[in-house]
């Protein structure tokens, strides 16, 4: 039998800053839309990624789709700004639009996580998974930080690990993984 301890005390997550959110997926040509995807993308939290997703949110014709994916970009954007109360405005703006938006749900989980909600963020994590979010690595490694502050250390470490499967290169979950040992009785 094994059993997992925590090696180290549970230390907040900074999501945002170790993992950009992620953003929609627009490609309207050379759109404002699409300058708005290029800086969420390029982490451009700046006035001007600003200024293209607002321009196109209020001057472009947009499929609800698209509508909701410049939402999410935008709130990608608030959050790396940490401004969590705008960024969680656009992605519940972006559901309104478009329920299926799975990076939506997954940044509206990482808002909830950055203001402390574990239990909130838990079902969001779950939707944006069951509608294939682009980033699952980022999704797993979301919900272990929420398990670990609900007490759930076996569940959390091992959504640490698949985490670390999907995406090796990114550090965080293998600096997490380094916070716990396996124990056998």
């Amino acid at each position: 039998m094994k059993t997992l301890f925590l090696s180290a005390a549970v230390a907040l997550a900074v999501i945002a800053a170790s993992s950009p959110a992620w953003a929609g997926s627009v490609s309207i040509g050379n759109s404002t839309a699409r300058d708005c995807y290029e800086a969420a993308i390029n982490r451009s939290a700046d006035r001007n990624g600003f200024y293209h997703c607002n321009l196109a949110l209020d001057q472009e014709a947009l499929s609800p789709q698209d509508r909701a994916a410049t939402l999410v970009n935008r709130g990608a954007l608030y959050l790396r700004g940490h401004d969590y109360r705008s960024a969680g405005r656009d992605f519940d703006a972006a559901l309104k639009t478009d329920s299926t938006n799975a990076e939506a749900w997954l940044n509206l989980a990482i808002v909830s996580l950055q203001q402390g909600g574990s239990g909130d963020a838990m079902p969001m994590i779950e939707k944006s998974l069951s509608l294939n979010t682009v980033r699952p690595a980022l999704a797993y490694y979301s919900r272990s930080i929420a398990n670990e502050r609900l007490g759930r250390v076996r569940a959390a470490y091992t959504d640490l690990q698949r985490a670390h499967d999907l995406a090796p290169q990114w550090r965080a979950p293998s600096e997490d993984l380094k916070r716990y040992q396996v124990v056998r009785r």
